[in-house]
């Protein structure tokens, strides 16, 4: 059972490690490929859009692969 809570955890981790690298290139140029609005969109503004990012980096990759 702790081996079982032990893997979550470290997976857990793992996503958001992999959402944090995502999210950083997310903000400097993957934003700009789904919305051209965002080329003139202050650094502030984008760093809004991080905590997000890192949570649903899935759903934005796969927009992007879209696009």
């Amino acid at each position: 059972m702790i081996e079982l809570i032990s893997l979550t955890i470290d997976a857990f981790f793992i996503y958001l490690g992999i959402g944090l690298l995502f999210s950083i290139w997310f903000v400097l140029v993957g934003a700009k490929k789904i919305d051209n609005g965002m080329e003139d969109t202050p650094f502030h503004f984008k760093l809004i859009l991080i905590p997000g990012s890192v949570l649903m980096w899935p759903v934005m990759l796969i927009k992007i692969l879209k696009k």
